[in-house]
Parts: structure tokens; sequence; C-alpha cells
């Protein structure tokens, strides 16, 4: 059976992104953590939709080529 919900460290691991990146993107509303108690978790489902929402293309970094 699939996780149904990972804690931020191992939602972190399982998509390659750090754990900072992934609190930012809750904290800007892009990705939902939920509580049943103090340790938060993000739902497999949730984490697969934030990971469909990333841009297909490489941002711009600013600098001239």
């Amino acid at each position: 059976m699939s996780k149904l919900a990972y804690t931020v460290a191992e939602a972190a691991a399982a998509c390659s992104y750090s754990e900072d990146t992934l609190n930012r993107a809750a904290d800007r509303g892009e990705l939902v953590k939920r509580y049943a108690n103090s340790k938060p978790v993000i739902l497999a489902t949730d984490l697969q939709a934030w990971l469909e929402q990333l841009p297909t293309e490489r941002p711009e970094t600013g600098r001239a080529a």
C-alpha cells in the first residue's frame, strides 16, 4: 500500500526538494500541511498536485548570457 501522507522530511525526500522549499511553498499557500496533532503531514495527493503545478520551463536567472 502506498503512503497516504508524509512528514515534511519524508515529502522532501520523496520529491527531491529540501524541507525549506516545501515549507516556503506551504507559507505561500501553494502546498497544504495538515495536522492531527502538533506534527504536520502533507498528503501524497497534495504533494503530487504541487509538483504538477510547477513550471515546465526553467525560470530566467536575470543574468546576461
